[in-house]
């Protein structure tokens, strides 16, 4: 009990400095067989990653809109986003192993 309470005051501690942890979410990550990829958001842009379970670089691509859902299947990862002014949607499907996108819609 007591130590409950002496983990529950640091949390507290850490809240009234006005620290604030990032809000991660589970799905910026999926693991695959074949590598692990990210999702990185950022002011002007949304990214996609892979990276090896080495931890090396496989893959880059940078989406202008912002990534709201995606999922691998197969060959290929489905992005849907939305533009950041949020006037216009688009479906995206990148190659799973080289990054390189095979076909947008908006």
């Amino acid at each position: 009990m007591l130590a409950l309470g002496l983990f529950l005051s640091l949390g507290s501690l850490a809240n009234a400095d006005g620290l604030r942890d990032y809000d991660f979410q589970q799905e910026r990550m999926l693991l695959a067989e074949d590598g692990i990829y990210l999702i990185s958001s950022f002011d002007d842009c949304d990214k996609v990653t892979a990276y090896s379970y080495y931890g090396d670089p496989l893959w880059d691509t940078s989406f202008f809109a912002k990534i709201t859902s995606w999922q691998v299947a197969g060959n290929s990862i489905i992005v849907f986003s939305k533009h950041r002014n949020g006037n216009k949607t688009y479906l995206t499907c990148l190659d799973r192993y080289t990054g390189k996108m095979l076909w947008q819609k908006p």
